[in-house]
């Protein structure tokens, strides 16, 4: 869809021997970004200056544009780093990743992580459990992995030598937690040397992966980017300073203050899209209709406006419709989730049933 087309390598490890060790790499990463993201809460809690960008959806960053409400909105920008998973060597990968690693452990309740039932957590003590690593080892095994990536295609097979490992479960924790390095230690360094006006512009810092997003910041970041990442990454930028799209959002300033809808950029794809369940297949109904319910929840949370949440629920109603739902049925789980999820609805301060009878 994109003009002009651009090619991307993809790669799988489902049968890879490397999978199982991937997948406990996967589990402490979780906890050892959880467990900075705690860390800097309590940072942003005593000083006021956030050290952590890191967002899972847009959930944290529509609630967090919320909390700031009564700070008028001046600009907003988003950022990409365009070689982030192609480019990065892998000793910096490495090094930067047993940082963030250390960071995290210490000698009392930290000693060494455990592994068991698809999660990890803290512990004092290795006890009997055969997945029990402490920090020296959770590193070596990461290290390990970055080192023997190979990937095959037809009859050859290539070692990978640069960039995010290709097709782990761990390679978005990787990314995250790579990046989260730079960031952290670049504003503990401003906050060290007391520049708190600039600080303060990189409170509404929000990244997912690769995707930056930036309220506030009086484009700041275009400066500062090449003293906060390494040389080998390529931030871009849009020109848009009132208005931008990032992740399932489209932003726009309005007198101060900004108003989000839902941003889906298959709309603007020249073709048709196949997505949703069709009741006419062979699948169960009663579970589809749940598909149904998850969109919707998804639009209460991204439009802040009634009239776009009205447009987007019709016209899924309208393809939901042609594709073997009955519209008798979409009217009754609509009714029920306007009543199960009325707080999401509450803010467009319309009547429950003008809110049904508009969509429905």
């Amino acid at each position: 869809h994109k003009n002009p087309s651009k090619q991307r390598y993809i790669a799988a490890s489902h049968s890879c021997t490397t999978k199982p060790l991937s997948k406990m790499i996967t589990y402490c990463l979780k906890l050892i970004q959880r467990t900075h993201n705690n860390y800097c809460k309590t940072i942003a809690k005593n000083s006021g200056y956030n050290r952590m960008w890191i967002v899972e959806n847009s959930v944290e960053v529509m609630q967090k544009i919320i909390d700031n409400k009564r700070e008028p909105a001046r600009n907003v920008r988003t950022y990409d780093f365009s070689t982030l998973y192609t480019s990065i060597p892998h000793k910096k990968l490495q090094d930067q990743i047993a940082w963030v690693v250390s960071q995290c452990f210490n000698d009392k309740s930290r000693k060494f992580i455990k592994i068991e039932g698809g999660s990890a957590r803290w512990s004092s003590s290795s006890g009997k459990n055969d997945y029990c690593w402490n920090k020296d080892e959770l590193i070596s095994h990461i290290k390990w992995l970055i080192a023997n990536i190979y990937v095959t295609c037809g009859k050859s097979t290539f070692k990978q030598k640069i960039g995010i490992p290709m097709g782990t479960d761990c390679a978005p924790f990787l990314a995250n937690l790579f990046l989260f390095a730079y960031e952290y230690k670049w504003l503990t360094k401003k906050f060290k040397a007391k520049e708190f006006d600039d600080l303060k512009k990189f409170n509404l810092c929000f990244r997912y992966i690769d995707d930056l997003l930036c309220i506030n910041n009086d484009q700041l970041m275009d400066e500062a980017m090449t003293d906060i990442y390494p040389d080998e990454l390529k931030l871009t930028s849009d020109d848009a300073v009132k208005q931008c799209h990032y992740l399932d959002l489209d932003l726009d300033i309005r007198n101060g203050q900004i108003h989000s809808k839902l941003f889906d950029k298959r709309d603007a794809f020249g073709f048709s899209i196949v997505n949703y369940p069709d009741l006419s297949g062979n699948i169960p109904a009663k579970q589809s209709y749940g598909v149904f319910v998850s969109q919707l929840i998804r639009y209460g949370r991204c439009c802040m406006s009634i009239t776009d949440f009205i447009h987007r629920t019709r016209a899924l109603v309208r393809k939901l419709t042609k594709q073997g739902f009955r519209p008798k049925k979409l009217r009754q789980v609509f009714e029920k989730f306007v009543c199960d999820y009325y707080e999401l609805l509450f803010k467009y301060g319309c009547s429950i049933d003008y809110i049904c009878d508009s969509c429905c």
